[in-house]
């Protein structure tokens, strides 16, 4: 059988732009990730759950009618546990571990996970539910089923889902998690009793016509002048849908950003940027010349296309970004994979989960994820 890595551009070379920080690979492609991605929090232990969108306990073949995915600790000494475990997350898969806060009420301290139904790039086009975790069991409990809307997008179906975040305190929004559908291009929240319903629609019928690829709330470290408000960001005019083949679906990182009040969408953006501006991290104390400050992920040039099995590979024009003194976009590390690559402030160090090809949308079956961190050695 041919070697997958043949053809794929797996070794980075990243410079960081600060002198006194390192960067290095805490697990490397070509061992047990596929589609890794960071949570939002972290243990009191200093661990770190690390979901992944692939893997079913083999890497010889895949098996269409299995589900696939897991949970892994990542340990502050840099190992990987098993926390949920292959052949445990139903029979789609899983992405984007959220914590619920105490206003979500009884499962407040809970992970809420969105989740196909079905496994493979059928289920990634197809119905999606949420399931939640207790943080300490090694199986997941369905939450929520997503209802099917009248959106003209996507015949209605909620698939291909997006991670938003949970109703700032004191808000319209408070006791819901909130998140986004690009399949119907919709935005859909979910209450603390499990049950989920359609707030917005961006079909062009019921609202202007956006597909939502990122979705946040305004707080003093995103779009401060919008602080507490829903802030929905897309691609303006466009779809998920375009065909099995995917050609045609060049969807990068420019979006435009537009504010959702009583579930309406405004009509007109309020701001235009890269999606990264809707998921910065603050860095703790103790780090450097960076201490306090915002940093970015640029997925770099990836577009939907590049997560098609037979596709050239990767980029290496991924990049980690800060924002200076004078509000300025300034390179922290750049020549990094592009992919997915999110971005965590954990255990005094920056974590980076790179989840390069799709293994479920672009059917890429192999373990080319892998986990990164910048410390600050000083």
């Amino acid at each position: 059988m041919a070697d997958w890595t043949n053809g794929e551009d797996l070794e980075i070379t990243p410079k960081v732009h600060i002198p006194g920080y390192s960067f290095r690979t805490i697990i490397p492609t070509d061992d047990v990730l596929y589609d890794p991605h960071v949570v939002d929090w972290e243990e009191p232990d200093g661990r770190v759950a690390i979901c992944d969108v692939g893997g079913q306990g083999w890497s010889s073949r895949f098996d269409p009618a299995l589900g696939h995915g897991a949970i892994w600790w990542l340990t502050a000494d840099g190992r990987l546990e098993p926390a949920v475990a292959w052949g445990h997350t139903h029979l789609g898969m899983i992405m984007f571990p959220r914590l619920a806060p105490p206003s979500f009420g009884r499962w407040a301290g809970h992970a809420l996970i969105l989740a196909q139904v079905q496994p493979g790039r059928e289920g990634a086009h197809w119905d999606h539910v949420i399931h939640k975790w207790d943080r300490r069991s090694g199986e997941l409990t369905l939450f929520a089923t997503l209802p099917r809307n009248h959106s003209a997008s996507g015949e209605g179906i909620p698939a291909a889902l997006i991670p938003g975040g949970f109703g700032p305190e004191g808000t319209e929004h408070e006791g819901y998690y909130y998140f986004t559908a690009l399949r119907n291009n919709s935005i859909y929240r979910v209450s603390g009793s499990g049950r989920a319903e359609t707030y917005a629609i961006m079909d062009g019928v019921h609202g202007p016509k956006l597909l939502p690829r990122a979705m946040c709330f305004g707080t003093d470290d995103i779009f401060p002048e919008h602080k507490g408000k829903l802030i929905v960001g897309g691609v303006p005019d466009a779809n998920f849908i375009i065909g099995d083949d995917n050609k045609g679906r060049f969807v990068g990182q420019e979006s435009a950003f537009f504010l959702v009040e009583k579930g309406a969408v405004a009509s007109d953006p309020f701001a235009f940027g890269n999606r990264m501006l809707a998921f910065p991290q603050r860095c703790g104390a103790d780090f450097g010349p960076l201490s306090g400050s915002l940093v970015y992920t640029d997925h770099g040039s990836i577009n939907q296309s590049q997560t098609i099995y037979d596709h050239d590979p990767l980029p290496h024009d991924g990049r980690l970004l800060f924002r200076d003194a004078a509000g300025e976009l300034q390179p922290l590390v750049s020549g990094l994979r592009a992919g997915r690559n999110d971005i965590l402030f954990a255990g005094g160090r920056l974590l980076v989960s790179h989840w390069g090809k799709s293994y479920s949308t672009g059917e890429f079956h192999h373990p080319d994820g892998a986990i990164w961190e910048l410390r600050w050695d000083g």
